[in-house]
């Protein structure tokens, strides 16, 4: 499914919802990642931490609608032709993760030793810089 409405990609179909599913335009399974919309800044807030543009996720992501609720989700079962366990329904409903997913402990160790190399290199810089 694409994004619902061609004129403004990237937006979700109801804006007042905070979470939707969506899957990786490069992932051919399809599998499903749920990010948070923020109306207030216009912008998809992602498992790490960082947010994604409307413009970017309508690249990056194919729309697949909007997690349900936790009444939906009963009202959903209920009207299910066969009776299922919660336990059977939140299994189903819970995707595994991405193989790529960079979890936010790895990301901010990640971070740290980008600036610790980075201030090494500038303090090494500096004391070149300084005995010429």
């Amino acid at each position: 499914m694409a994004w619902p409405n061609p004129t403004r990609p990237g937006e979700p179909a109801d804006a007042n919802r905070p979470w939707h599913w969506v899957a990786r335009s490069d992932d051919t399974s399809r599998v499903p990642l749920p990010i948070g919309w923020n109306g207030a800044m216009r912008a998809w807030m992602v498992w790490d931490g960082s947010t994604v543009s409307a413009a970017e996720a309508a690249q990056r992501f194919t729309y697949l609608g909007p997690c349900l609720t936790p009444e939906e989700t009963k009202a959903a079962q209920a009207a299910s032709a066969e009776p299922r366990g919660l336990a059977a329904l939140a299994a189903s409903a819970t995707p595994p993760p991405p193989p790529a997913m960079i979890y936010k402990k790895d990301a901010v160790r990640v971070h740290l030793l980008i600036f610790a190399g980075t201030l090494f290199a500038t303090l090494f810089l500096a004391e070149k810089v300084v005995r010429w």
